[in-house]
């Protein structure tokens, strides 16, 4: 007896505890938090397009195709593709070790090669950068085979996106016969980018989802602005007959009308008579303007601007130039969901094929102007303290010359022979047969690569600039000192030395004060 009840016992203590579906319910929520979604997004796999726009209006995607056919809207994605391709860019490598280079010299290789047939690079770049259109955009790289020992995609192909969705993890699916509902991508297969995502909408903002309403009234102006023009935009022409005629000849009298609108001739009965009503309207009609507001505002939806692309009632230059300039910086910044597209690509390759090192990167590189004011920064810290030339090279963003590369020479401006870029501001060289030329050394000094000259040379130029009668006399005079003198050097110290003089008048007037025609110095 005992032992059968110590038996009971032991096997009741050894049941694991039994938890209801409450409780595990909560254990569930606490390693999922999509399960504390209130729209229960956790409970399926693919999450819908949550943009309010479409949702609203009951649409889907496919509409953004009908939107882009539209005359204004094609327009506008012309000026944004032109200007894409205006871009530069280039590859470059990674890293400096050997899997990098080798990883580099592939990546050009296979960029060299059309992605696919009847395909372009640019075409796949177009793609990517209509993420900015459609919230996102997908490439597929094909299978992959080896050549010359590493392993390539066959082809890069571009893919619609109603074929692929988002998960609550916002990872990418793809939707397939065998997985309608989407299953989750390789990154060595697949390419994604996408154009401002939240974390509540994975899939991006399209901004030919902000064209919706615009674009909706717009066509149905349309609608209004041709009943307008068919009504009030031709003579409309007016008859009228005595009283007491008879149906025939009233429906004679139209019938004649009729003829008169669509064949611009009638024939009607002698005695009624017909009068053209014209149209009185003055100003823009109101449906037009309804078609001009939406065109700006699909302006500024796709470039920011409004000027640059068409002026109403004339505006100024300066106003389009600044809208130009705003929708430049956008395309800089939407640029990177090319090279995004293509990092991606790159980094496939390198991953697939090496263990270390870097994949090389696909980068734009802008235009750079000469800054004069860095220039001139450069030149005025180096009259105060003693610089680098390591750092006076990376104020300006040129690269240093490398041993044994070649010095560019450029053309001084009133020669026509190509001369050292460092021209001396007073190099002179001494003829032992030309003794002006020796009376004239002793008094010259070298200037640096800044065209700095010393207390003497400066204190010189500043007595010709006292004693010249013109800026023609003070050019000779200098011109003669440093016959070596470049031209640009000669304006920029001809117009200090006048400064210089004209500043020192303007102190010695301030110092002399003339009371009853007696001066009396301040001093």
């Amino acid at each position: 007896m005992s032992n059968k009840t110590t038996n009971k016992v032991t096997s009741k203590t050894a049941k694991k505890p039994k938890l209801n579906s409450k409780t595990f319910g909560k254990l569930l929520r606490l390693f999922n938090q999509n399960q504390t979604d209130p729209n229960m997004w956790g409970h399926i796999k693919e999450l819908p397009n949550p943009d309010p726009i479409l949702r609203k209006a009951g649409k889907t995607a496919e509409v953004y195709e009908e939107i882009s056919r539209d005359g204004h809207v094609i327009a506008e994605l012309r000026t944004l593709r032109s200007g894409m391709f205006a871009f530069n860019a280039e590859l470059v490598p990674g890293g400096d070790d050997a899997a990098s280079m080798k990883s580099y010299e592939i990546a050009k290789a296979f960029m060299a090669k059309k992605p696919d047939t009847n395909t372009e690079w640019a075409d796949l770049d177009w793609h990517n950068y209509s993420a900015i259109l459609n919230g996102f955009s997908v490439l597929h790289l094909g299978a992959y085979e080896k050549k010359d020992g590493y392993w390539l995609p066959t082809k890069v192909q571009s893919w619609q996106g109603s074929r692929f969705a988002f998960d609550g993890e916002h990872n990418l699916l793809v939707k397939t016969k065998e997985a309608p509902r989407g299953e989750e991508t390789d990154p060595t297969r697949w390419t994604c980018v996408r154009h401002m995502p939240t974390a509540k909408n994975p899939y991006g903002i399209a901004l030919l989802s902000s064209c919706f309403w615009p674009w909706t009234f717009k066509h149905g102006g349309f609608k209004f602005f041709v009943q307008l023009t068919e009504r009030f935009g031709i003579p409309f022409p007016i008859g009228k007959y005595p009283v007491g005629a008879q149906d025939k000849d009233i429906e004679a009298l139209l019938e004649g009308l009729t003829n008169l609108v669509q064949d611009g001739v009638a024939a009607i009965p002698d005695d009624t008579r017909v009068e053209i009503l014209e149209s009185k309207l003055s100003g823009e009609p109101v449906p037009l303007q309804l078609i001009n507001l939406c065109n700006s505002e699909i302006s500024k939806i796709l470039t920011s601007q409004t000027l640059a692309t068409e002026q109403k009632n004339g505006g100024a230059r300066a106003a389009s130039e600044t809208h130009a300039k705003r929708a430049g910086e956008n395309q800089r910044a939407d640029r990177a969901l090319v090279a995004s597209a293509r990092n991606q690509i790159l980094s496939a390759i390198h991953d697939v094929n090496f263990d270390s090192g870097v994949a090389p990167k696909y980068i734009y590189k802008d235009k750079k102007e000469i800054n004069l004011e860095t220039v001139n920064r450069v030149k005025e810290t180096a009259r105060i303290v003693p610089i680098s030339v390591d750092w006076a090279y990376q104020e300006l963003g040129v690269p240093a010359p490398k041993d044994g590369e070649e010095i560019l020479e450029i053309k001084e401006e009133e020669k026509g022979i190509a001369t050292p870029a460092k021209s001396d501001f007073s190099k002179y060289e001494s003829n032992p047969n030309n003794q002006s030329n020796q009376s004239n050394q002793g008094s010259q000094a070298q200037f640096d690569e800044f065209d700095r000259a010393t207390e003497v040379e400066i204190d010189k130029i500043w007595q010709y600039a006292k004693n010249a009668d013109s800026l023609t006399d003070l050019k000779i005079k200098i011109t003669e000192a440093f016959p070596e003198i470049t031209q640009g050097a000669l304006v920029d110290i001809t117009k200090s030395a006048f400064e210089l003089e004209f500043l020192q008048g303007m102190d010695d007037e301030n110092k002399t004060v003339t009371i009853d025609d007696v001066e009396i110095n301040n001093d």
